[in-house]
């Protein structure tokens, strides 16, 4: 999962023919050197090179902040127990490209990806010539990002594998992320917290305005968003669009019945839907949280003519599996894995550690990206911990954790170790058989830990 780095061969943009997967991830990631751009422009002028295949499938599209990946999971597999071929699209992956586009919940093989971003190259050189020399300053080129080629990519593969709905996370924001380009059936919020800021805006409100961007005309929206500052911006989109807004903490009331680290347990109750009880093998109160938006975004398409029954919303939830999230490794000492990437994602985890009273002591192994407010998450997690070892994520965009020895007032414990394989046998080294060891931050952390891991399989 990491990016393209100054010592991997660098990308041929010219039109030939790749022979390798290898090749084509390289070819992939080299566009990384484009940055991130906020803009439709240039994926509806490569869309509209390769015959637009996002308009050939129905599709979901769900934004927000936390818990899009997981929502988009739990409804991708309520479509599939639905008896429907489903797509998914997320980001980014955990071991491997191939995770990000899936059918019927498997990744696509490596041979298509090859052959898919041999064919976009091609059209991509066409379009979008690079000068003669190269730009010094790529980042203000109009030429396609990498997750604007890689969008095109999973859409490409959805029309051609016929899928009857596509489930699409949002890459970054809403508005003018690529994957705005659809026209959802059912648009999904999941909530708003302060990321990205430099991208996104300062405020809960600038951001919920990006957010809010996906809100079509007469549109059916879903919304999970807790702060009233946020909420008020989404129902101002909404009504400005025409739209109707599901708020689900409004519309529906759920309370949790059983919650262990096998599965949870609620019932939910919505008006003018029967009430049922359903459950999830993904952990923490945020997951039910995920779960009811899904359920409400389900019975929304259902409304809409789709053919989903309550045993097919049961089933799906209860086979949802996403990993990286909550993921627990048995053993003495117990490996948690979680992809917290910043302070609301902290602030989930820790009410999961305290629900839980764990009877040993905690040791945190902790790496965040050089954009992240680690302070914040830190002052979360780091008084459960007895002790901390603050690691780098295997990114470009990693943060130096010896910028970050100020965590020792968080903390009674500090000790820092750069590799990610290395910290985690160190916590594993000093834990006693009931201590916990919990691996967050990124998740480039959660990929490395899974390499590291190796053979041993993960609860999710």
């Amino acid at each position: 999962m990491r990016a393209h780095s100054p010592g991997d061969p660098e990308p041929d943009d010219s039109r030939g023919v790749f022979v390798t997967y290898p090749e084509a991830i390289a070819y992939l990631y080299g566009l990384q050197r484009f940055g991130v751009k906020l803009g439709l422009e240039s994926i509806a002028r490569l869309l509209q090179a390769v015959g637009d295949p996002h308009r050939r499938f129905p599709s979901i599209l769900i934004g927000g902040t936390n818990g899009k990946g997981s929502t988009a999971a739990f409804l991708a597999s309520i479509l599939q127990a639905a008896g429907y071929r489903i797509g998914l699209y997320t980001s980014p992956h955990l071991l491997d490209f191939t995770e990000r586009i899936r059918v019927d919940g498997q990744g696509i093989s490596s041979i298509e990806v090859v052959r898919l971003t041999d064919e976009v190259r091609s059209i991509v050189a066409t379009l979008f010539p690079l000068p003669s020399p190269p730009d010094p300053t790529p980042r203000t080129s109009s030429h396609p990002t990498f997750f604007e080629v890689t969008t095109a990519l999973a859409f490409l593969h959805f029309a051609r594998t016929k899928v009857d709905f596509a489930v699409i996370e949002v890459g970054l924001g809403g508005r003018f992320d690529a994957t705005n380009i659809l026209d959802p059936e059912v648009a999904v919020i999941t909530n708003i917290a302060l990321e990205h800021q430099e991208y996104l805006g300062r405020t809960l409100g600038a951001i919920a305005a990006e957010k809010a961007g996906i809100v079509r005309k007469g549109s059916h929206v879903v919304t999970a968003a807790d702060s009233p500052e946020a909420l008020a911006v989404i129902a101002g989109a909404c009504r400005a669009q025409g739209a109707t807004l599901l708020d689900i903490r409004a519309a529906c009331d759920w309370q949790i019945s059983r919650s262990d680290l096998s599965e949870q347990h609620f019932i939910l109750a919505q008006a003018g839907e029967p009430t049922g009880e359903f459950t999830i093998r993904l952990l923490g109160r945020h997951q039910v949280t995920n779960a009811a938006t899904a359920i409400a975004a389900a019975r929304l398409l259902r409304a809409r003519g789709a053919h989903i029954p309550e045993g097919s919303i049961r089933e799906g939830l209860r086979l949802t599996r996403w990993p990286g999230r909550l993921q627990l490794f048995p053993g003495h000492p117990l490996v948690i894995l979680d992809a917290a990437h910043n302070p609301a994602g902290a602030k989930a985890l820790r009410g999961f550690l305290e629900e839980q009273q764990f009877a040993g002591r905690l040791i945190l192994v902790f790496g965040v990206l050089k954009d992240k407010d680690w302070t914040a998450m830190l002052q979360e997690l780091g008084p459960l911990a007895r002790r901390v070892i603050l690691t780098r994520p295997e990114s470009d965009r990693a943060a130096d954790p010896r910028g970050l020895v100020e965590a020792e007032r968080f903390c009674a414990k500090l000790e820092i170790l750069e590799d990610v394989p290395e910290a985690i046998t160190l916590a594993r080294a000093v834990a006693e058989p009931q201590d916990v060891i919990v691996v967050t931050g990124s998740l480039f952390i959660i990929s490395a830990a899974l390499r590291t891991l190796g053979g041993q399989q993960g609860v999710t």
